[in-house]
């Protein structure tokens, strides 16, 4: 985890990089806050990432910096792009062809939106152009929403995780309200 030293070398260089820049004791708190839960290395490099962007004209702020991270985290772990997913699906549906068949997949994303999806179904399916673009819509909104929460800050997550049953209670009363009213 990052501390405060690096941090606050992290906002001179940064300071640097973009004079006009006006930094106060607030600017290291919030900075200090919002990224202290990122390891020092993957930090620098997505200053890095963000510092040398091609017509960047302004710092980063601390959320382009935690999506650097998401970036740079998706690159490292070789997550698959959705055509490259989709690649892979039409090659396990090749090796596996009939009605059965036990794909094995290359990223957990890839098997989630399968499994969304209908491994039997799409195979089954004779319209690949429409199968491509489901497919790929469902894949993207499971890496955004991967990516969503794993850039979530921890005190973040820990309300979503104590608060969430609150959190779902206006949906709940809405849907029982429209359940009445059609009724």
């Amino acid at each position: 985890m990052a501390t405060r030293p690096e941090i606050e070398l992290m906002i001179a260089k940064l300071s640097a990089a973009f004079p006009n820049w006006k930094v106060t004791a607030y600017t290291i708190q919030v900075y200090l806050e919002d990224l202290q839960d990122i390891d020092s290395e993957t930090l620098d490099a997505a200053v890095k990432f963000c510092r040398t962007e091609p017509g960047r004209a302004f710092a980063p702020s601390t959320g382009e910096i935690r999506g650097a991270v998401g970036k740079l985290r998706g690159m490292a772990s070789n997550v698959p792009s959705s055509y490259q997913a989709w690649e892979e699906v039409c090659g396990q549906i090749r090796i596996n062809g009939g009605d059965f068949g036990n794909p094995v997949w290359s990223h957990p994303l890839v098997e989630k939106a399968m499994q969304m999806i209908g491994w039997r179904n799409l195979r089954m399916s004779e319209d690949q152009t429409a199968d491509r673009a489901r497919f790929i819509q469902c894949y993207e909104q499971l890496q955004e929403r991967a990516e969503r929460e794993n850039l979530l800050l921890p005190e973040v997550r820990g309300y979503i995780e104590t608060n969430g049953g609150r959190l779902l209670a206006p949906i709940d009363q809405i849907k029982r309200l429209t359940e009445r009213m059609t009724k």
